[in-house]
């Protein structure tokens, strides 16, 4: 049985709004549902069982055959409650947690983490450059509080260890980059300056809007 994989996606009408300062609001979901797309094609090809969790009806249709989607409470404040009562909805050992806005994410990637992932009880995270929690796979999952928002990575791991968790960082740089401000934006861009970016719908549409540079002999396979 295939693990499940829980991606929130916020409504489309708040949708990277720190980036309004580089993206018109269409540019904004656009990129959006592109950053989606592709987490649930690296999700599905490393043998994952997406979920989307958004009250949006527009994502919840993105995700047509990609993902089974699960509507959000509306008697439910905050990502990390919405995200607690899906987890109480999902059956499974464990299960993986990842932010829908990795333009980078691949199904190598995504397998990689699984593999590194020590038996259970136990929580295995990617860490994003600023601190956030990335990817999360927990074996099992609703052990410990979750408590994503600024610093989630260490407060996740110190949680799990208080939870009697094994903990473990994977330094993976493809899933440690998100994209929600104009820094991840020339983050990409510096990325793309020095090697080859793999070929993703994020990165496919930002070239087509001349933000990244064309794709070089070297690209890597998504």
């Amino acid at each position: 049985m295939s693990t499940p994989a829980l991606v929130p996606v916020a409504p489309l009408a708040r949708a990277k709004g720190r980036l309004a300062g580089v993206l018109d609001p269409g540019r904004r979901e656009a990129l959006t549902l592109a950053m989606l797309e592709g987490v649930l094609e690296a999700l599905r090809g490393a043998g994952f069982e997406p979920l989307v969790l958004t009250a949006d009806v527009a994502v919840a249709a993105a995700a047509g055959d990609r993902a089974t989607v699960i509507e959000e409470s509306p008697d439910v404040e905050g990502l990390n409650a919405q995200l607690e009562r899906a987890l109480d909805l999902v059956d499974g050992a464990e299960l993986l947690i990842a932010l829908a806005d990795l333009p980078l994410a691949t199904a190598a990637s995504f397998a990689a983490l699984a593999e590194a992932a020590p038996p259970a009880p136990s929580a295995t995270l990617v860490v994003s450059r600023d601190g956030g929690t990335n990817a999360m796979l927990l074996r099992p999952p609703g052990r410990f509080p979750l408590a994503y928002g600024p610093e989630s990575g260490r407060r996740h791991a110190e949680a799990a260890r208080a939870a009697g968790m094994r903990v473990a960082q994977v330094d993976d740089p493809l899933l440690s980059v998100d994209l929600d401000t104009p820094d991840g934006v020339a983050m990409l861009a510096t990325i793309a300056s020095s090697g080859a970016l793999p070929d993703t719908p994020a990165v496919r549409l930002l070239r087509s809007w001349g933000m990244l540079p064309a794709a070089s002999a070297g690209e890597r396979p998504s």
